[in-house]
């Protein structure tokens, strides 16, 4: 069975309309929780109020929630590890699809050499965050965390 054009076309579109969805998903989901947030630090009208919040088990885990937030480089970094392991594999999918095509222009293979390229830029944005944010002093070093 070969597949043409068209049918390369409606996955293309079924991806990107599946990434935008995704995308305004998360988005929608940390203005959300940026919201709650703020509305929940707007409730206390003096810092006694606040910090007797902070002590209690409930404050702890909004500390704990927004320590683990975006802010972190550990985060941020894992994150890109993900996202461009993930484009690489799915640009590596597209060259056996690009060997049906008899013919083909190369688009799926130039499709499959963006998403590997991507990924890759992802890797390398997460190598230099990494970097960064141990120079910076950001993350601990690896002799502190062993002394631990």
């Amino acid at each position: 069975m070969e597949t043409g054009i068209p049918e390369l076309t409606a996955l293309g579109t079924f991806v990107l309309v599946s990434m935008v969805v995704y995308l305004a998903f998360n988005a929608m989901k940390d203005k959300r929780q940026s919201a709650a947030r703020t509305a929940l630090l707007e409730r206390f009208s003096s810092a006694p109020d606040l910090g007797a919040f902070l002590q209690t088990s409930n404050g702890q885990r909004f500390l704990d929630e927004l320590s683990s937030g975006a802010d972190n480089p550990l985060h941020s970094i894992l994150s890109s590890v993900r996202t461009g392991i993930i484009l690489m594999f799915v640009g590596a999918g597209f060259f056996p699809m690009s060997a049906g095509f008899t013919h083909g222009n190369g688009i799926v293979t130039g499709i499959g050499i963006v998403l590997i390229l991507a990924g890759m830029g992802f890797l390398v944005s997460a190598a230099i965050t990494y970097l960064l944010s141990r120079w910076w002093g950001m993350q601990p070093s690896r002799s502190k965390t062993a002394e631990k």
